[in-house]
């Protein structure tokens, strides 16, 4: 690993393949539950980011949905699934 940031919601590293000069950047998240900290989440994540030349491994439970047929209610924050993607 050359390098590393931890960060409220996630780890994020650079990770480096022996033997190889090819290296990506990986982040693992768990993203909060409750409404009151997706944006700081959101947030971190543009953060986290790496340039768009880097290859980037985004993995975790992010705890938001994507589309609306993802949930089993009708209770849907839209801003969120858009902010989301």
């Amino acid at each position: 690993v050359a390098s590393q940031a931890i960060g409220q919601f996630s780890i994020t590293a650079t990770v480096s393949l022996v033997g190889s000069p090819s290296s990506f950047t990986l982040t693992s998240v768990y993203g909060p539950s409750d409404g009151t900290n997706k944006e700081a989440f959101f947030s971190e994540l543009v953060r986290a980011a790496p340039p768009s030349s880097t290859p980037w491994l985004l993995n975790g439970d992010f705890n938001v949905i994507y589309e609306a047929r993802d949930k089993n209610n009708l209770n849907l924050n839209r801003r969120m699934m858009s902010r989301f993607r």
